[in-house]
This record gives C-alpha cells, structure tokens and sequence, in this order.
C-alpha cells in the first residue's frame, strides 16, 4: 500500500513514553511497506542457504570446542532444530510476524527443554535477525508491537529462568574475585549487556530501515504527483490557448462567413428571375467580405499579452506591427537588428498575425530566458502573382522569420516550453513549419516559414 493510501493520523499525546514507542514503531502512520514477492523471495532463499551454512559450521564448532555435552538431543536432532529456524528466513520479509512468532516459540523451547544447545552463535543470530526483519517489514504496527513485546519478555525470561531458578550461579559463586565485580555478578552482567546490545541494534536498525523505505515512498509519491500535476497544467494550458486561437479565428471570421454564405445562397437562388435581388444579395456579400477584412486588421486589439510595452504592436496587423514591435523591445533595452526583404505588405493579415506572435514570443523569451542585449531579425517575404489572372488575381507566396540571440542561457530561470508549443501550433494552423535550435556561440534561434495562397 502506498502512501497516499494513508489514513488520518490520530492526535499524539508526543509525552509519555507508551506514545513516543508507538510513534518510533510507526504505528500511526498506516502505511503497510510493499514487498516485491518474486524479487525478495530469490534474495531471501540465498539467505536462508548461506544462514544454515553458517549455521552448521557454528554448531560443528561449539561441539568441537565440548560445549555441547550436556546436550541430550540426538546428533540429528540438533540439525533439525538448527535448520528449522534458518527455512523460515525464506519468507522472512513476506510473513515477517510469523517468522518472529516461529523465533520466539524457538527460544522459548531452548530455553526449557535443552538450554544446553544455547552456545550454537548461530541461533541466537537467528532471533534477532527476526526481530529485525520484522520491525522493518511488518504490516501490521499495532501487532508488531506486540509481538517485541512478548519478545523482551521471553529474553528476560530465559535470564531469569537459568539464574535464578536453576541456580546457574552456584558454581560461580566458589570462584574467586579478580576484577571489579564478583563472578556472579559478572556473568549477570555480561548477559544482560549481551542482550540489551543485541536487542538495541536490532530494533533502531529495523525502526530505520522502515523509517527510511516510508521516507522514500512518500518521495516518489510526490515526485509522481508533482509530474501528473505539471503535465495536467501542461495540458491545461496548451489546451486554453488552443481555444484561444479557436475562440480568434472565429470571432474574426465566424460570423461573416456565415452571412457571405446566406447570401450567396440567396442570390443563385434569384439570379435567373430578379437579377436586382441578386445583386442586393452580392452587395451584402460584398460588405461583409470587407467587414471581415476590417475585423482582421483589429484581432490584434483582441490579443492582448501580458507586457505592457506591446500594446501599441497589438493594434496594428500582420507584418505591419513587426517594427513597431521591435521598437517595444528596443524600449526595453534589448537591441534589435531588423532587416526585410520583401513587401511586407503583402503578406495577408492572419499570416502577418502569426508571424507577429512568432516575433513577439520569441524577444520574450530572449528577454526572460537570456543574457543577449543583441538580437538579429530576418524577414524573407517571396510573393508571386498568377500573369493570367491580372494584378487582382490569385496569389501564393511565402514569407520566413528568424530569430537569432547571441547571448546564454540564464542559470536561474527555466522555461515551461509551452510558448515554444504555442508558436508551433499557430505556424502549423497555416502550414508552415517553426524550428528551434541553439547556435555555435550558445545563443538560441527560431526560424518559422509561413505559405499562403490567397485569391
């Protein structure tokens, strides 16, 4: 389960030690740690083997050594006991309360039935190793709590039960004092060190590993977040200034065409028959096609951006607020070299348009984004007319810009890429292509082509 399924964390009282237990244990946070099955039960099968390696060896050695010849337990037995423990490390992270649960029965059964078998290093590994990966997998907090509980509890048990009840320090009692304590104090001690050190790392190792795994899921649930919400405003924003585009084009032209349209309908309806309502209808037709053309020249009054310096550019059209637009930026600060070829004249409104919103995206972004104070712009305009048709005939023709800084990249801002999109989108509405590219002296260049045909 990840993070973000996590549940309302109750109030902490943060004062008494029970709580603080609690929150060190995680048992409020209602995460549940993910286990990648396939992945950690191949990890944990080579565990398991090299434990019970290890396991054998210890055991070989301390009966080498005579430590075990008070042991009862027939020679096969010792291995069952011995192995059992290392199988359950198999699924020591898949069903790691269980395994704990196995390790503590283990040391309960050692310790009353044959403690003489307690020398083997190998299995006292083995329960604090469970105690381990239990703190650092287990699902279930509340539980786990329990289950170190009961834990600490058969531990100091087994210190009681061999002391105390079984009188293990009367052979130490006749031994003289060498040192600070006396024997039997000394091997109290010792003991209960042992254990307390053992117990300690076990649980602040598995505490910080789980701290640590919830640590970096609640990052990657964030990293995720954060991505989805930027490519939603991504999105959001691609998709506003589509409609904004949209929302221009049929402001401007919506409304017109549909009146030419009607109109035109009219007429080759009452060419044949009255030719004067023919030509009324043509007039209207005539009217609104120049309406429409008027409606043009002002789209830029209805394109507003958000430097103040460029309304002035926007109440011009086309190609015409291209040096007005220049003058804006040179206003700024920012020098700018224009050179034209071509009349520009003849490059027809909604084209002009875009390539003024090309123009005019592109100084921003060198404003915003660079270290230039000098930028070149070329406009290319070819136009050609149709010979058979006169000088009132059809036209195609095209016309480029580019844009070229000569400064670097600013180290402390970042661009979102969504104006670059909104000038591609806009040249594509006509055709045209928009390329971007850094120069040889690390300056950056915008290059945009628009055809048109118009008749």
């Amino acid at each position: 389960m990840e993070p973000q399924s996590r549940q309302q964390a109750p109030e902490r009282g943060g004062g008494t030690v029970v709580d603080r237990l609690l929150t060190a244990f995680g048992v409020h946070e209602g995460w549940q740690r993910p286990v990648p099955l396939r992945r950690t039960l191949r990890v944990d099968v080579v565990v398991a083997l090299v434990f019970a390696g290890g396991a054998l060896l210890s055991l070989e050695t301390a009966r080498s050594l005579g430590s075990l010849a008070q042991v009862e337990l027939s020679q096969g037995w010792q291995y069952v006991w011995l192995l059992l423990p290392a199988a359950t490390l198999v699924v020591r992270r898949v069903y790691p309360l269980t395994v704990l649960l196995v390790a503590i029965t283990h040391l309960s059964l050692t310790a009353v039935v044959e403690p003489a078998l307690s020398p083997a290093f190998a299995v006292q590994l083995y329960y604090f190793f469970a105690l381990f990966s239990a703190i650092a997998w287990a699902p279930d907090r509340r539980r786990l709590v329990a289950a170190v509980g009961l834990f600490v509890a058969v531990c100091l048990g087994w210190i009681v039960l061999d002391f105390a009840i079984r009188d293990g320090l009367e052979t130490l009692a006749a031994a003289p004092q060498l040192g600070w304590f006396t024997p039997a104090v000394a091997a109290v001690l010792q003991v209960g060190l042992s254990t307390l050190v053992f117990l300690m790392a076990s649980c602040l190792s598995g505490t910080l590993t789980w701290w640590s795994a919830c640590r970096e899921a609640e990052a990657r649930r964030q990293a995720v977040t954060i991505a989805d919400q930027a490519a939603q405003l991504s999105d959001a924003a691609v998709g506003r200034e589509r409609l904004r585009i949209a929302r221009e084009l049929h402001d401007v032209v919506g409304h017109h065409i549909a009146v030419i349209g009607i109109q035109t309908g009219a007429a080759r309806r009452v060419l044949e028959r009255s030719p004067e309502q023919a030509s009324e209808a043509m007039l209207h037709v005539e009217e609104s096609a120049r309406a429409a053309t008027r409606d043009l020249r002002l789209l830029l009054g209805a394109l507003r951006t958000r430097e103040e310096t460029e309304s002035r550019a926007d109440t011009h059209p086309g190609g015409v607020s291209l040096p007005l637009t220049v003058e804006a930026f040179e206003r700024l600060g920012l020098e700018v070299r224009l050179r034209v070829e071509g009349e520009l004249d003849a490059v027809p409104t909604s084209v002009g348009l875009t390539l003024h919103r090309v123009l005019q995206e592109s100084l921003t972004n060198v404003r915003r984004h660079s270290t230039a104070q000098r930028v070149d712009v070329e406009v290319v305009v070819h136009g050609s007319g149709t010979p058979e048709a006169g000088a009132d005939g059809p036209r195609a023709g095209t016309v480029s810009l580019v844009v070229r800084d000569h400064g670097s990249a600013r180290g402390d801002t970042s661009g979102s890429g969504i104006g670059i999109r909104g000038m591609r989108e806009r040249v594509a509405l006509h055709g045209g292509s928009l390329e971007t590219s850094t120069t040889p002296d690390g300056g950056f260049r915008v290059a945009a082509c628009l055809p048109w045909q118009t008749a």
